[in-house]
Formats: C-alpha cells, sequence, structure tokens
C-alpha cells in the first residue's frame, strides 16, 4: 500500500535529520521547532488522504493502526535521541569551569528540550487522535 511509503519516508527524513548533526546550518533554513510543525503536518496530511481513499471501515483501520506504529516509532526515536542529547548537556557540567553557572545554563537547556520534545509528542498524539476511525479500539 502507498501508505506504507509515506510513513516510512517521514520517518526516514526524521531519522536523518536527527542524525545529521554536522551538517552546516544555512540561515534560510528553517528553525526546528518549524521543521517539527512541518513534519507533523506533513505527517497528517498524508495520513488523512490515506484515510480518503478507503472504501471500507477495514481499510480505515488498517491505515490508522500503521499511522499510530509509525509515530509511535517516531516517538522512541525522539525519546532515544534527546535522552542523548540531554547527557551530553549535562556532560558539560563536568568539564566546565565554573561549573555552577554550567549547570544552571545546562539544566535550563534540559527544561527547554524536554518541553520542545513533549510539545512534538503532544502534536503527533493529537494528530493519531485526529485520525482514529469511530470504530478504532486503541
Amino acid at each position: 500500500m502507498i501508505w506504507n511509503f509515506v510513513v516510512g519516508g517521514a520517518v526516514g527524513w526524521l531519522l536523518a535529520n536527527l542524525m545529521e548533526e554536522d551538517k552546516p546550518v544555512e540561515k534560510a533554513e528553517v528553525t526546528p521547532e518549524q521543521a517539527l510543525e512541518v513534519l507533523v503536518q506533513d505527517i497528517r496530511d498524508e495520513a488523512e488522504w490515506a484515510m480518503e481513499e478507503c472504501t471500507t471501515d477495514e481499510e480505515r483501520e488498517m491505515v490508522y493502526a500503521q499511522v499510530k506504529e509509525s509515530v509511535q516509532k517516531i516517538q522512541l526515536t525522539l525519546q532515544e535521541k534527546g535522552e542523548e542529547i540531554i547527557a551530553d548537556l549535562r556532560a558539560q557540567v563536568a568539564d566546565a569551569p565554573s561549573k555552577e553557572e554550567v549547570a544552571d545554563s545546562v539544566e535550563s537547556r534540559v527544561q527547554d528540550f524536554k518541553e520542545k520534545m513533549d510539545n512534538l509528542s503532544d502534536s503527533l498524539n493529537q494528530a493519531l487522535s485526529d485520525l482514529k476511525p469511530k470504530t478504532a479500539e486503541a
């Protein structure tokens, strides 16, 4: 089904961007928040399109299940990558000359990062909830 290709492409795009840390940043690029919003909207649009193509409740259930699985994979990947980033931030404290100042800064950055991750997860969950067929049990 084309949906597998669409979701696989979205997940692949996200993973490639998460793993690509050495890429130089251009001034014209979007912010990470904008990129995540675009990703969530793209997932929603593609899922809605796939749902519209369905002719039976069984097909809608199958599409919903695939969307749910893909969203869960994205969330797991984000969680794992997020934990790595948080560990790296906290490791900076140990190597810093003024540990108290850096610790406060790192904890602030960690909190901001966690909030962004929570917001993304909430957006993905809302997109998934909006797509849930009336007959789906999840």
